[in-house]
């Protein structure tokens, strides 16, 4: 199921909301994922790729990887760099049935800081999905549960150094309606956040603002022009509540926007996926002006050889509060990847990025906060065999602020311009 849908994801360090890639397992029914088989990485992973366990009709594919580096900054803070061992384990459980499907996963990730013993966190998921083949229809449901951490390095992070501790639940259903070529796909989803406390250093910071509910309902239309090629338009609203906190008025809104677009994604050397529309979010329990503004999606994998790949993502759209110091927080953000096949088993990449947030008046006569962040990186991956992968890292984040910034109390000599740098080695093992 290679549909476009909307969805508001909060991921790892690298995840980010979007329309077009979602970062739900590739596996797991109920969900979408992009489609990249072209790809010099995903080659890679094909020809390599472990069968899995077989456990009656089902597939058991275990994973687990293990890194350790050296981080110059590890909470956008002077005087916090630290060694890091980096830890995660994950498996799947994924059904071999002809019609209907089930899915089961859960992963965790662990990062520990030496010398910073404060920026200590760990990550955890889990989730299921499924889909029921009704004819020519389908009807799919996914449920997830994660347990993750606001970090100081990720773009719309105001004012954030010691990781903010959150827990989300995702509920989704789905109906595919097939007329020919065309089809009609409603879809609900809601989903539940709750932040705590950042903690350590004997004071806490409290992040319960940032708690709410979120409720989605979304049309999804698609015209098939030919194999693996189709427009897409996809009609969004959105309505949330958050939690009351003393002194302070909620960020309450309603949402909507609309997407018009192509699925590109035969075989070809240039294959993209763009959506562009607008969005409009009006705040229902504070001053907060409204915001109205285009937004975007363009997601391109250009195959110039069988060796090179040049993968392109670029988008604009309004975001959730992902600190406390922020509400109308409009996001831009772009990235470039190239993968180049060095040898059947060794993979380099590079990749660029530069992104933007900006968080309009709260109320009239305040500043508002601009938030520039760059990042560039490489790597080396060398295919030992089908089950064991090892690599060498390094990635390098820039951030500017502009407009105020409300620093962490434990951190009152926290800078709103900071630099990072990560250099690692490790292993990744797949059944």
């Amino acid at each position: 199921m290679a549909t476009a849908v909307s969805c508001v994801v909060v991921g790892a360090r690298s995840a980010r909301a979007q329309l077009i890639s979602q970062y739900f397992p590739v596996d797991l029914p109920g969900y979408t994922a992009p489609d990249q088989a072209d790809t010099v990485t995903m080659r890679q992973l094909l020809q390599h790729q472990p069968a899995g366990i077989h456990v009656g009709s089902f597939i058991v594919r275990p994973s687990a990887s293990f890194n350790a580096g050296y981080n110059t900054n590890t909470l956008a803070t002077p005087h916090t760099q630290s060694a890091e061992l980096d830890s995660n384990g994950g498996l799947r459980v994924n059904s071999d049935w002809s019609r209907h499907a089930l899915g089961l996963f859960a992963s965790v990730g662990d990062r520990r800081f030496p010398n910073i013993p404060i920026a200590n966190y760990t990550n955890w998921t889990t989730g299921a999905g499924g889909s029921l083949s009704l004819g020519h229809d389908t009807l799919s449901a996914g449920y997830t549960h994660y347990m993750l951490h606001l970090n100081s390095m990720d773009l719309g992070n105001f004012g954030v150094s010691r990781p903010v501790p959150y827990a989300a639940d995702d509920y989704r259903l789905t109906y595919t309606k097939l007329f020919g070529r065309f089809s009609l796909i409603p879809s609900a989803i809601y989903q539940d956040f709750s932040f705590g406390k950042a903690t350590g250093g004997g004071i806490d910071t409290d992040y319960g603002s940032l708690s709410h509910h979120l409720e989605t309902g979304m049309l999804t239309s698609r015209f098939e022009l030919s194999t693996g090629n189709a427009a897409v338009l996809i009609l969004r609203g959105s309505a949330a509540q958050f939690a009351a906190t003393q002194g302070e008025a909620p960020n309450d809104y309603v949402d909507g926007a609309a997407f018009a677009g192509l699925d590109l994604n035969t075989d070809s050397v240039i294959r993209y996926r763009l959506l562009a529309g607008g969005e409009t979010r009006h705040f229902t329990r504070n001053s907060a002006p409204a915001v109205t503004t285009p937004t975007f999606e363009i997601d391109t994998t250009w195959t110039p050889t069988l060796l090179d790949t040049v993968s392109v993502f670029f988008y604009r759209r309004i975001i959730d509060p992902a600190s406390p110091f922020a509400r109308n927080q409009t996001v831009t953000d772009g990235r470039i990847q190239i993968d180049h096949e060095l040898r059947r088993n060794i993979v380099l990449r590079g990749f660029t990025e530069g992104g933007m947030s900006v968080t309009g008046q709260t109320v009239a006569g305040t500043r508002s906060r601009t938030q520039t962040l760059f990042k560039f990186g490489a790597s080396i991956n060398w295919t030992v065999n089908r089950y064991l992968t090892a690599n060498l890292s390094f990635s390098h984040v820039s951030n500017y602020s502009h407009g105020g910034q409300a620093p962490d109390p434990l951190f009152s000599g926290r800078k709103s311009t900071f630099a990072s740098n990560y250099v690692a080695i490790g292993f990744n093992f797949a059944e």
